[in-house]
């Protein structure tokens, strides 16, 4: 049984609480404390502002807002979530897992062969401990993760409570993926997950990330994600959250890229009542390059809204980003994407497209664009936003298959594109069973 938790009404006494409460180091309770300075300062964002411009944020729960902290060990099997995102086994088909439950480290088990060769799958509060050097360097390092992006992120800074820390040392190889999964129940309060990924010049790194929530009255979520390529460093990020339909989210993801080191970012939206992403690829030197695939299954009457960009600042980079939505009844999704091309990045290659389906009466609207310095360099950008082709349907229809079934055919083979690019057969197989009883329980 779990012992009562602590809950702390948000304030200056909070963030001093939590720092004692993980004996932290002293830089990183001076950074809590200037980002709640810096909190108290600024203002919620509002509708005036291009990237806000079409979330209701009057409706997120901004008032009281409480976090929670301490309760006992609770076994790994009391708290798997009630759905496909079932861990992988250690001994088969991952090589590392990190569980956290409402804001605590539940379980961690890493390879230990990986563990001899200086990899670090950790709490990010008990790695401060034993790699507060290496986190200080990169924390909160990215334009769009620092603390002064907006009050969502400058929250976060003073107060994040449960954090994944994952390093990969020089010349390090991951042969099988790394899983970290954040589960809120629903006496979790604020949820304020931080996720540090350092992997150094030459390393490997596969990490599957996913979040499930099941609170019972609405509850906000504001996370960042932070990772760091180096020199010809391979890394594969898959992002996924199944966040509960009464989280309103703000999740903040930053990636920085190196030279010849390559990105693959992979999206999953399929859960929230409400979610601003902010996404972002900044690729620093020569021959780097970011790839970025996502897609969204929306509920009836959710609101998400994706910022993304992709920032070319030396010669010879190269992204691409296509991001696909599925909508079902008054379900909207806002797509406002950026690729940026500074005037030394001559010989950049860009690519983003943003393709929306529309079951029923929903709405989408898709706001790619451009900025480009340079003159020499190849960057195009589309979206689109319909419904069902009629005539695809009809096709299907004379060979037999029931219209319903058909408009699962052709949803399945949307975002096929996209799920095909997920690692692992298994996670590929759940993700279209996930798409399957989503489309037939709209």
């Amino acid at each position: 049984m779990m012992t009562k938790r602590r809950t702390l009404a948000i304030g200056r006494q909070a963030v001093e609480a939590l720092s004692d409460y993980y004996a932290e180091p002293a830089w990183m309770r001076e950074a809590r404390l200037a980002a709640w300075t810096l909190y108290e300062r600024m203002n919620w964002p509002s509708r005036k502002e291009e990237a806000w411009r079409r979330m209701p944020l009057q409706r997120f729960p901004l008032d009281e807002l409480r976090l929670a902290l301490g309760d006992e060990t609770v076994a790994r099997d009391e708290v798997w979530p009630d759905c496909w995102v079932q861990p992988l086994s250690p001994q088969a088909l991952s090589a590392g897992l990190l569980l956290h439950h409402n804001g605590e480290q539940r379980y961690v088990d890493l390879d230990p062969r990986l563990q001899s060769q200086g990899v670090v799958l950790a709490d990010l509060h008990r790695a401060l401990h034993t790699h507060g050097d290496l986190i200080r360097e990169h924390w909160m390092r990215g334009m769009w993760a620092r603390p002064d992006f907006n009050r969502f992120t400058a929250l976060h800074a003073a107060l994040w409570h449960g954090g994944t820390f994952i390093y990969v040392p020089r010349g390090g190889r991951i042969e099988r993926p790394l899983q970290s999964l954040v589960v809120y129940e629903e006496d979790g309060g604020v949820g304020l997950h931080h996720t540090l990924v350092i992997v150094e010049p030459g390393a490997r790194l596969t990490l599957m990330q996913d979040r499930l929530s099941r609170e019972t009255t609405p509850a906000l979520g504001v996370e960042v994600v932070e990772i760091y390529a180096g020199e010809g460093a391979l890394v594969r990020y898959a992002s996924l959250q199944h966040w509960g339909d009464r989280r309103y989210a703000v999740s903040v993801q930053n990636a920085q890229v190196e030279a010849g080191a390559r990105l693959l970012w992979l999206n999953g939206g399929l859960g929230s009542a409400m979610s601003k992403d902010f996404l972002r690829t900044d690729l620093l030197a020569e021959e780097a390059r970011g790839e970025m695939y996502g897609f969204i299954f929306g509920r009836q009457g959710q609101v998400i809204d994706q910022s993304t960009y992709q920032h070319h600042r030396a010669p010879r980079t190269t992204s691409n980003l296509l991001f696909r939505n599925v909508l079902p009844a008054e379900a909207r999704t806002v797509f406002y994407g950026m690729i940026r091309v500074e005037p030394e990045a001559q010989r950049t290659q860009g690519y983003q497209a943003n393709n929306n389906l529309l079951l029923a009466d929903a709405r989408a609207h898709a706001i790619p664009g451009l900025e480009i310095i340079a003159d020499d360099v190849q960057c195009s950008h589309g979206a689109t936003v319909a419904r069902m082709d009629e005539e695809q349907l009809f096709y299907l229809q004379a060979r037999g298959i029931p219209r319903p079934q058909a408009e699962y055919l052709i949803t399945q083979g949307f975002l096929e594109p996209i799920v095909h690019r997920f690692p692992l057969a298994c996670l590929r197989d759940r993700l279209r069973e996930e798409v399957a009883a989503r489309f037939w329980g709209r």
